[in-house]
């Protein structure tokens, strides 16, 4: 198999596995969505959306003081790879207000900064992605 192909099928797998991960979330499967997810991140570990869906999924779990870590280390990796990609910021703003919720103070400003970011990023985000 040439690099090309072995390229677009690689893509093509990772699509797969990704969108098998969106529609498990959306019937509420969210064990399936997470090995899904991780089963993309597996064949690209720098597959942003794959990165924000684990975290979301993880996050939707039930936090505690084992998952905050966890998630936050996805969202991390997903900003420091794409810090343009509004649905990171929108889930960094989401980590943070579960953060302000269990009293960490400056949680709360930080939520908003993010939910700032995520909303002005989405706004001026290009209708179809550049590749």
């Amino acid at each position: 198999m040439s690099e090309p192909e072995f390229s677009v099928k690689r893509t093509q797998h990772l699509g797969s596995l990704f969108f098998s991960g969106l529609l498990n979330e959306a019937k509420g499967l969210h064990k399936e969505a997470l090995r899904a997810f991780r089963r993309a991140y597996g064949v690209e570990p720098t597959y942003v959306p794959s990165l924000v869906s684990i975290a979301n999924v993880l996050r939707q779990q039930g936090m505690n003081n084992l998952s905050m870590p966890v998630v936050e280390s996805y969202l991390t990796e997903a900003l420091r790879l794409d810090g343009r990609n509004h649905s990171t910021w929108y889930n960094i703003g989401l980590l943070y207000k579960e953060k302000a919720k269990g009293g960490e103070a400056s949680a709360s400003i930080e939520a908003v900064e993010c939910f700032e970011a995520a909303t002005v990023l989405k706004e001026s985000a290009p209708v179809e992605p550049f590749r």
